[in-house]
C-alpha cells in the first residue's frame, strides 16, 4: 500500500526528475499506475505530479492517497494542456510524462533517464501481451505493436503514453499543442517539431510498460476515426509533414491501403458493372489479405475465430479511416473559407480596401 500522507517530505530539496500524470476520470487505473510509479529503483530523487483534468470520479482522492503534488485544472482541457501544466509546475529538469493507464516496470524509469543522457527525447514501447482479451482490446494492441516495431530507435515521432525530455527543450519548444483537446497526435506533433530542429527522439525497445487500455468495437471505431481525422488536419495545416514523418508509415501501408480500397470498390463493380472487373478486384482482395496475414497469424494465435474477424475488422478501420479524412478535408476547406473575407476583399479591391474598403473608396 503506498503511503497516505506526504507530510514529511521535504518538498524545498529539488528532486531530480518529476513524473506528470495527467489523468481525467481514472479511478479504475489510476491507483494500480501511481504503484508501480513509486516501486520504480534506480531512477534517483524524484517527484511525481497528477494533474487532473476536471475528474468527476474518485481520481482526486486517489490521488490523494500518494505522496505526490496533486494539480486540478477545474475542466476538461485535454491531456496536451494537462501535460504542460505539469511541466510547468515541475521542479525536476528532467520530465517523464507517463498515461494513467500505463503501468510502468521497475526498471522502467531509469532506462528512460540513462537513454535522455545521450538523446533529447525518449519514450518506452509496449509489452507485448494486453492486460484486456476481448477482441477489440487485442486487435488495438496488436496493431499498436506493429506500428512501433516498424518504428526505427531513432525516430522523428513521440510518444507520450511514457516518455521523458529535458525540461527547458520542453519548455523551448512549447510544450504540447495544447489546441488537441483529446489524446489523438499531440504527442507526434511534438516529435515532428524536435525533428525538424534536428532533435530525433529515442524509442527505447528494452523499456516496456503494460497499457491498460480497454476497448469495445464501438470506442475502438471512434478512436481510430478521431486519430485518423485529427492526422490529416495535422498535415494539411502543416505542409512540411508527410505521412513518412511518422516513422511508421513505407511503402507498404500504402499498398494495404491501395488494397483495401480496391476491395471495396471494385467489388460493387463486378457485380453491377462488368464482370471483367472481378479480376482486379480478386487482385486486390488478394493483397489485402497477403497484407493482413501477420495480423491474422497474430489474432489466430490468441483464439482461432479472432484471425478472420480481425480481417473484417482491419478493412472496417481503413473505411473509418478514410470517413474520418474525408471529414477533415472538408473542415480544413471549410477553415479557408471563414478565412476567406481578409484575402477575398484584397484580391478584388487591392490595397485601397485597407484605406476604408469598398465603400470608403466609392465616396472618396
Amino acid at each position: 500500500m503506498p503511503p497516505t500522507s506526504d507530510s514529511g517530505r521535504d518538498w524545498s530539496a529539488g528532486p531530480d526528475t518529476s513524473v506528470i500524470v495527467p489523468v481525467r476520470n481514472g479511478e479504475r487505473t489510476l491507483q494500480r499506475s501511481l504503484e508501480a510509479i513509486f516501486a520504480t529503483h534506480g531512477a534517483g530523487e524524484f517527484e511525481v505530479i497528477v494533474v487532473d483534468d476536471g475528474s468527476i470520479d474518485a481520481t482526486v482522492a486517489i490521488a490523494s492517497g500518494f505522496p505526490c503534488r496533486v494539480i486540478c485544472c477545474g475542466q476538461g482541457l485535454g491531456p496536451a494542456t494537462a501535460r504542460n501544466l505539469g511541466a510547468q509546475a515541475a521542479r525536476g529538469q528532467r520530465l517523464i510524462f507517463v498515461d494513467a493507464d500505463v503501468f510502468v516496470r521497475p526498471d522502467t524509469l531509469s532506462l528512460l533517464l540513462i537513454a535522455l543522457d545521450s538523446s533529447p527525447a525518449v519514450f518506452a514501447t509496449y509489452h507485448p501481451e494486453p492486460l484486456y482479451r476481448n477482441f477489440a482490446t487485442l486487435l488495438y494492441h496488436t496493431l499498436s505493436c506493429f506500428s512501433l516495431e516498424d518504428t526505427e530507435e531513432k525516430t522523428p515521432v513521440f510518444y507520450s503514453y511514457c516518455a521523458a525530455i529535458g525540461k527547458d527543450l520542453f519548455l523551448k519548444m512549447g510544450g504540447f499543442d495544447s489546441s488537441f483537446t483529446s489524446a489523438t497526435f499531440e504527442d507526434m506533433e511534438l516529435g515532428w517539431r524536435l525533428a525538424a530542429n534536428g532533435l530525433f527522439s529515442h524509442h527505447l525497445k528494452n523499456a516496456s510498460v503494460d497499457h491498460a487500455v480497454r476497448y469495445t468495437l464501438y470506442e475502438l471505431g471512434r478512436a481510430y476515426f478521431r486519430k485518423s481525422r485529427d492526422l490529416a488536419l495535422l498535415l494539411l495545416s502543416r505542409r512540411t509533414m508527410t505521412l513518412n514523418d511518422e516513422g511508421w508509415t513505407s511503402r507498404k501501408h500504402w499498398a494495404i491501403w491501395a488494397c483495401a480500397w480496391g476491395t471495396l470498390a471494385l467489388g460493387p463493380l463486378a457485380v453491377w458493372v462488368r464482370p471483367m472487373w472481378a479480376v482486379p478486384w480478386m487482385f486486390a482482395v488478394g493483397g489485402f489479405a497477403v497484407a493482413s496475414a501477420p495480423l491474422y497469424r497474430m489474432m489466430a494465435s490468441r483464439h482461432w475465430v479472432y484471425g478472420p474477424l480481425s480481417v473484417l475488422a482491419y478493412l472496417g478501420i481503413h473505411v473509418i479511416a478514410t470517413a474520418a479524412m474525408f471529414s477533415a478535408v472538408l473542415i480544413f476547406l471549410r477553415s479557408l473559407w471563414r478565412r476567406r473575407p481578409s484575402w477575398w476583399h484584397q484580391a478584388r479591391f487591392g490595397d485601397e480596401t485597407c484605406a476604408g474598403g469598398p465603400q470608403g473608396r466609392g465616396s472618396a
